[in-house]
């Protein structure tokens, strides 16, 4: 359409053109999948139908196995696994993410990993074997144990999502005894440390807010577990896990083992003394532990 200098519109047409090359559809590309929606065992533990759709009941579940994988396979940059590496999950409860590791490790990076499922009740174990048989997962296996009982000959990761309170502490003290080279943990329940607590610092009048008092409890616990992990020689972060928007147990640690020397470990325990002493803290059950 064109205007004049009236004000008067004119309507043209013009044949359409045709052009014989392919549309470019770099930007349409379907994103990288690290977990095949049509495998048997999301079907078996209720994630996805026989079709691979996800079950609509299952989205936050898939959201949190799926960015799992991205975690562990941005660890296996920094860190060589053995061809056959030995792993355990300790808490590992109806075992999405045990199940999700296993075949990742194997299908792409085609490793033959050994992973043990850590879990108090029965009936969670007894399913999961079942389902790891079903699917021949030779190398997958639950053990009904608790995780302060378990005592593995050797360990090369350790994973430990969403175990309650000083279990965390607990999964971290054995992957360091047993110099696991990577150690995976999601805490929550972060209760020791809030009942210990006695602030002497500049948030003291911040703590008579119960709920900043218990995020303040929670930033302290998992801050001084990363420093403590330091201290045994590991590189450590911090982060979101998955959005709260998902799940509200939102924080993993990970550390891999980079070497430890004195000055390091002086280092990271003079911060977590610091941090007791403006906090009045006796002492954080992990270094009871180490």
């Amino acid at each position: 359409m064109q205007i004049d200098k009236k004000g008067l519109a004119t309507l043209r047409s013009v044949a359409a053109q045709r052009s014989n090359e392919a549309p470019v559809l770099e930007h349409n590309r379907e994103k990288k999948r690290l977990l095949d929606p049509q495998a048997p065992w999301l079907q078996a533990l209720g994630i996805c139908n026989k079709a691979g759709q996800v079950l609509p009941s299952a989205q936050d579940k898939w959201k949190q196995i799926n960015k799992y994988l991205e975690t562990i396979d941005s660890l296996l940059r920094e860190i060589e696994l053995p061809h056959s590496p030995l792993i355990a999950d300790m808490g590992s409860g109806k075992g999405y993410l045990t199940f999700a590791l296993y075949e990742f490790l194997s299908k792409t990076h085609q490793l033959q990993p050994r992973i043990t499922g850590i879990e108090l009740r029965q009936h969670l174990v007894d399913q999961c074997n079942r389902i790891a048989a079903d699917n021949q997962f030779e190398g997958l296996n639950f053990m009904a144990q608790d995780i302060q009982q378990y005592r593995p000959e050797a360990l090369d990761m350790l994973i430990a999502l969403h175990a309650c309170d000083t279990a965390t502490d607990l999964a971290l003290a054995a992957g360091v005894h047993n110099q696991a080279r990577v150690i995976v943990v999601a805490p929550c329940c972060h209760k020791q440390i809030r009942r210990d607590m006695d602030t002497h610092n500049e948030l003291q009048p911040l703590m008579r807010f119960g709920i900043l008092e218990e995020r303040q409890a929670e930033l302290l616990t998992d801050g001084i577990r990363a420093l403590l992990l330091e201290s045994e020689g590991y590189k450590t972060k911090v982060f979101e896990f998955i959005s709260t928007e998902h799940t509200p147990k939102n924080v993993m640690i990970t550390a891999v083992q980079q070497g430890k020397s004195e000055a390091q470990k002086s280092a990271a325990r003079a911060k977590v003394e610091a941090l007791k002493i403006g906090f009045g803290i006796g002492e954080h059950f992990l270094e009871k532990l180490l």
